[in-house]
């Protein structure tokens, strides 16, 4: 009797069993269908512009014996510097110290290291916003006694207006790629089932650099000439269309 009764369970969870394997592969096949009847496309958008803004990297460097001395001399040629880029319209939200440092300046011989005074160094970001301006800069802080000047680098003030410009391109880009190849298979198009967003490039800021020992420079220093040249972000995204 207990077999019986063993084997009726057997078969009933059996019978469920297959129901529910019919049924998860009836899901599967309604929905498989939907899923190829679709077009996979990746669009391209380029977008290409004059860079609007220059940075430079302006440092001064000083050695003396004494750390205090100096710290003074490089004090007073940046601050030279300071009064050049005000008098210039630079504002000071566009300039910001980027690095001060005091290091003992080291020399060596048959004995080993030894101290041999200080050095200060003092460097600092400027973000120039009248690109006809930035030669000038150049020119003019190397004057003041600037030891080093890194830049231009060619930015843009507002490089998320670019970067949507770009993804519109490419999703238009998508869409006319997915329109020829539909009109090819004789298939139309229905809405967009996915879009995703496969790459986004911001052009590497271009320098140039500048050094000059301060005592080199002559009274009269010539403006810079310079080239912003322009910059390109491109933007690649996937879109794929269902099919009607």
């Amino acid at each position: 009797m207990k077999t019986e009764k063993c084997a009726v369970i057997s078969a009933t969870m059996i019978l469920i069993l297959s129901l529910s394997s019919g049924l998860w592969a009836q899901g599967w096949s309604q929905a498989q269908p939907a899923q190829e009847r679709s077009i996979r496309v990746q669009g391209e958008g380029r977008v290409t512009a004059v860079p609007d803004q220059a940075e430079l990297q302006i440092q001064v460097s000083e050695d003396a014996a004494q750390a205090e001395t100096a710290s003074a001399l490089a004090k007073s040629k940046m601050e030279k510097i300071f009064a050049t880029l005000k008098a210039s319209g630079i504002p000071d939200k566009d300039i910001q110290t980027m690095t001060y440092s005091v290091q003992p300046k080291m020399v060596y011989d048959k004995d080993g290291p030894k101290k041999d005074g200080y050095t200060v160094s003092n460097g600092i970001k400027v973000v120039v916003k009248k690109m006809d301006l930035a030669g000038k800069l150049l020119a003019a802080v190397i004057q003041d006694g600037a030891n080093n000047v890194d830049g231009p680098n060619y930015t843009f003030s507002d490089p998320d207006k670019l970067k949507i410009e770009a993804l519109k391109a490419a999703v238009q880009d998508a869409g006319d790629k997915a329109s020829a190849m539909a009109q090819s298979a004789g298939v139309q198009l229905g809405p967009v089932y996915s879009v995703a967003q496969l790459s986004l490039n911001m052009p590497e800021p271009r320098p140039g650099g500048i050094r000059a020992l301060s005592m080199n420079v002559s009274d009269n220093v010539p403006q810079v000439p310079l080239a912003a040249g322009e910059n390109e972000v491109v933007a690649q995204v996937e879109v794929v269309y269902s099919l009607k």
